[in-house]
């Protein structure tokens, strides 16, 4: 039984962190399934809730694309990441924002 209870509320947990934003499926920002995030897609995907501006979301995209090749990988996510110390635990599911970030 509490192992039941540990695995619910472990999945509560997970669910609750994603639907408050601070999680995100690399897919969900790839709008053409690419495998790839150029900075249209980007853009889009940060300014959708109107709480982060254009010129933010695009100084972010310069910040994570740090190959200048004008798209993100997956890999290029995770090494923003890692220079950041995020937690990079999950493959598929990024947290865009780092704890210091306002957006």
């Amino acid at each position: 039984m509490k192992r039941i209870a540990i695995i619910a509320a472990a999945a509560s947990a997970g669910a609750f962190a994603a639907s408050a934003g601070e999680m995100v499926a690399f897919s969900d920002i790839d709008a053409d399934a690419s495998g790839t995030v150029t900075e249209g897609e980007f853009i889009a995907y940060k300014t959708a809730d109107g709480d982060v501006t254009v010129e933010e979301a695009s100084e972010k995209f310069a910040e994570i694309d740090a190959d200048l090749d004008g798209e993100i990988t997956k890999e290029d996510m995770e090494a923003w990441k890692a220079d950041k110390d995020v937690d990079v635990s999950v493959e598929t599911e990024l947290q865009m924002d780092t704890p210091d970030d306002e957006y």
